[in-house]
């Protein structure tokens, strides 16, 4: 499947980086301390829990600002 979906014109496979860093969306487990920065559509970061603050900062990466734990 992998040979059918890099035969498309343009694809190309990710690096063994960009793989490791996907991680399906996960959000940060409470308790959140401090800054946290995590991989996030615009639409899921914005809709985080405004009490912390979420910036969407381009490139589906999204921050936050938790309690000084």
């Amino acid at each position: 499947m992998l040979k059918n979906i890099l035969n498309l014109e343009g694809a190309q496979e990710l690096s063994i980086f960009e793989k490791k860093s996907i991680n399906g969306g996960a959000y940060p487990v409470e308790p959140i301390c401090g800054y946290v920065t995590w991989n996030a559509s615009e639409t899921v970061c914005l809709n985080y829990d405004p009490y912390y603050r979420p910036v969407y900062l381009g490139n589906n990466k999204c921050s936050i600002v938790g309690d000084a734990c």
